[in-house]
């Protein structure tokens, strides 16, 4: 994952994260990593995915209407440990067969 940028969005207001990451999701090849409520009506909304689909999505969010997106910032090929302390990694699916 080093390779891989990672994305966040805040934003005030469970709809207006939900318009996020729909946004973010069909702006760019990315990959929604969470959608967490951190307190006072905020949330933050994590993507991972190459550099330039990051940005793009990032740039797409910010031009949404109206003053939804509180803060923003991109990080170009995070370092590895921020993967251990942070919950920005992707997240794994379970097998196909799970639940079989």
């Amino acid at each position: 994952m080093a390779a891989e940028a990672v994305g966040m969005v805040q934003v005030l207001g469970y709809p207006a994260a939900l318009a996020v990451a729909d946004t973010l999701v069909k702006a760019a090849q990315v990959t929604l990593v969470s959608c967490e409520g951190i307190g006072a009506g905020y949330w933050t909304v994590v993507i991972r995915g190459e550099v330039a689909a990051v940005n793009a999505a990032v740039r797409a969010a910010r031009s949404l209407s109206g003053q939804a997106v509180i803060s923003h910032q991109v990080i170009a090929r995070p370092d590895g440990n921020l993967e251990q302390v942070l919950p920005i990694g992707v997240p794994h699916l379970p097998p196909e067969d799970f639940l079989l």
